[in-house]
């Protein structure tokens, strides 16, 4: 299956956009902070269902303040790796999407850390505009 384009030049949400997205949004909290606006887009917000290290999230507004949320979020917990745990599932009726990831490494004490959670994104014109995000305290196995 490809990947189609609107008339405006735009992707449309489809398994492979939907995997691309995620991938994308994978790489950012693994610190790849290189162009967030071309898959962020500018009335981005996201939304945790668990108390973050940082309560202020719900002020996080656009690609460049999610970016210094997780840049800074990094600096305090260099050593975590994310990844997606499986495929997203995208609803292109709904223009959503959601996947399982999880992180491994070490917390701000050195101890080892493996958590997993769930995202789920509102995506319009072929970027995400919000994410949802849940995070669990321990790895799930497949």
């Amino acid at each position: 299956m490809t990947p189609t384009t609107t008339a405006t030049g735009t992707l449309t949400l489809t398994p492979e956009t939907g995997l691309a997205l995620f991938e994308r949004w994978t790489a950012l909290w693994n610190g790849d902070f290189s162009e967030p606006e071309r898959f962020l887009d500018p009335a981005f917000r996201i939304r945790f269902g668990n108390t973050p290290d940082r309560a202020e999230t719900d002020d996080i507004h656009g690609p460049g303040a999610v970016v210094d949320y997780i840049a800074g979020f990094r600096a305090s917990y260099p050593a975590l790796t994310y990844a997606l745990d499986g495929i997203p599932v995208v609803d292109a009726g709904r223009s959503g999407a959601a996947a399982r990831w999880y992180v491994t490494g070490e917390d701000a004490s050195g101890a080892g850390l493996a958590k997993s959670g769930i995202d789920l994104v509102e995506v319009r014109a072929g970027r995400i505009v919000t994410v949802w995000s849940v995070t669990g305290h321990r790895r799930f196995a497949a």
